[in-house]
């Protein structure tokens, strides 16, 4: 009972006050963005190449978790102990289940963790071995959706394209090694730009679908398989299109914002802020290199003399009759002869000697510029390989704009963008088209000048984030842009290597965020590109970069 005698005790405003602010601190969660760079000990790699975040939404003692794509570009140094490390650690921060998987687009360096570590995610079925972790939500584009008939048109033009491409590559590395003479092992060197990594490798396709290639045995890549994998693990799946606001199926929801990928084919196909067309490169069978990528596809090449550019009355002499033929003397019939001829001087390991019998004192022909020269240089049969330059890169970033692009709401009304590789057309896009919350209309401005999380778009390169439409929007006064990239290894990709990131958008990266920009493949005490700034104690304690598997950022609480 209370004593009447003493007096009651009031609650001072500085109590309540404190009291009220412990209540919100315990029900606020704290959100955390991990970006996984694999760094194994003894790493002589910096980075990673590749997409993988794990977001962490803490309330209390509980936490939900977000998985956006998981991968490293093929060839990427011990991939797969990288990817087993990655997923454990996937595996024990979730506790085996993963309230919700985002996948993005089908490019390996997003996706080939799936396959690395696929007991972790797929399990052994044929063993009756289950799946290590546990998809509870799957959330893809509507470019994956089987029930959408723009959805299956789209890919089946990217799944030949991108099959053919792949096997392509396969066919000029294995020619290239053995030393075979042939028009895959003649062709330059740099033909696909390196753009067939993105694409992954090949398997066959247990489907068998002969229209596909052309072939009995048909192959497909394997980004696809995972994709249907996927599919089928995924406990809850949803394919999402533009314009749709939904909550995040997790214990805190925070309300997803879908930009992209557009369904304007006009938006879907712009790559680059130009004025040109695009025009269509995707596998056209009228067309005569279309036809010799196809038969590369399909394991054939009998009828690449048959698919030749120039009419038949000028193959009377072809490669297959040149590179067998015999010496012939003087004597020998014309015929004979000019075989011989054009072996010595287009087939053979060295020319003749061009001083024929009579070279001048001191003449060596291993060291002259002209009989001493790699013949394989003088041939062109492996030229018309050089086309698949141009449409591996259309693919390349035709798919990259295909990617799910989300922008995850905070408490605060803050902003988390995810914009994967999406490249101009699907930037352009977001704009297109009002959101609607809690019965209001948003525009994307409005939510990118809230952004205070941007995940840079395709590892910084020079067309995947767009200024005007995008960069210079996001005002936030803390805005954090991080970039999962190993810049060393993209300079040793194609003919010219790649910028990752491009200078260019490197700096503009550094000058809207005063600095806080954080790189997969650096530590912020050792980047010199940070040190101009001046250092900001919030983000600093923020940030988490004591781990060699991954650098993980407090984003919010």
């Amino acid at each position: 009972m209370t004593d009447p005698t003493k007096p009651k005790r009031r609650r001072t405003k500085a109590a309540a006050a404190t009291s009220t602010a412990a209540t919100l601190a315990a029900s606020t969660p704290k959100v955390f963005v991990r970006l996984y760079r694999g760094l194994l000990p003894g790493a002589t790699y910096k980075g990673l190449l590749g997409d993988c975040y794990l977001l962490r939404i803490v309330a209390g003692a509980t936490q939900s978790t977000i998985l956006i794509d998981c991968g490293m570009l093929l060839g990427s140094p011990d991939a797969a102990a990288r990817m087993a490390a990655i997923a454990a650690d996937i595996v024990k921060e979730t506790g085996g289940t993963l309230d919700l998987l985002v996948v993005t687009h089908e490019h390996w360096d997003h996706i080939s963790g799936f396959d690395q570590a696929r007991e972790v995610f797929f399990g052994d079925p044929a063993n009756g071995v289950p799946p290590r972790l546990k998809i509870a939500n799957l959330w893809m584009a509507w470019t994956e959706d089987p029930a959408d008939a723009d959805a299956k048109a789209l890919r089946a033009k990217f799944d030949k394209t991108g099959t053919a491409l792949a096997a392509l590559a396969m066919r000029m590395g294995a020619d290239r090694a053995s030393g075979a003479q042939s028009p895959f092992a003649a062709a330059p060197e740099a033909a696909i730009e390196g753009l067939e990594n993105f694409l992954g490798p090949l398997e066959i396709d247990p489907h068998g679908d002969p229209t596909q290639l052309g072939a009995a045995a048909a192959k497909r890549l394997t980004g696809r398989a995972i994709f249907d994998t996927l599919k089928q693990v995924g406990h809850k799946v949803q394919y999402l299109s533009p314009g749709t606001v939904l909550p995040t199926p997790t214990a805190t929801p925070l309300r997803a914002y879908v930009f992209g990928p557009p369904r304007d084919p006009k938006r879907l196909f712009k790559d680059l802020p130009t004025k040109a067309e695009t025009g269509t490169l995707y596998m056209d069978t009228s067309s005569f290199n279309a036809r010799l990528l196809m038969d590369v596809a399909a394991g054939t090449e009998e009828s690449l003399a048959d698919n030749s550019p120039f009419s038949r009355r000028y193959n009377a002499i072809t490669a297959d009759r040149v590179e067998p033929a015999p010496d012939a003397g003087v004597t020998a019939p014309e015929a004979e002869r000019t075989l011989a001829w054009l072996r010595e001087r287009y087939f053979d390991a060295q020319a003749p000697c061009r001083f024929a019998d009579n070279p001048p004192k001191g003449h060596k022909c291993a060291k002259d510029l002209v009989c001493g020269a790699d013949q394989a240089s003088r041939r062109i049969d492996g030229d018309w390989l050089a086309a698949a330059g141009p449409l591996a890169l259309k693919l390349d970033s035709d798919t990259n704009n295909t990617s799910l692009v989300l922008a995850f709401e905070l408490p605060d009304a803050s902003v988390m963008l995810f914009a994967a590789d999406a490249q101009v057309g699907n930037w352009e896009s977001w704009h297109d088209q009002n959101y609607t919350a809690d019965g209001k209309a948003v525009t994307a401005a409005e939510l990118l000048g809230r952004t205070r999380f941007y995940k840079v778009g395709h590892h910084g390169s020079h067309n995947a984030t767009l200024t005007d439409q995008g960069l210079e929007l996001m005002k936030h006064d803390d805005l954090v842009a991080a970039i999962s990239t190993d810049f060393d290894l993209g300079t040793k990709q194609g003919s010219k290597g790649w910028q990752m990131p491009n200078p260019r958008v490197k700096t503009a990266l550094l000058t809207h965020t005063k600095g806080r920009l954080i790189r997969g493949d650096r530590r912020r005490a050792t980047d010199d590109d940070v040190k101009s700034f001046p250092i900001d104690p919030n983000f600093v304690a923020r940030l988490d970069e004591a781990n060699d598997l991954y650098i993980e950022y407090r984003v919010f609480g």
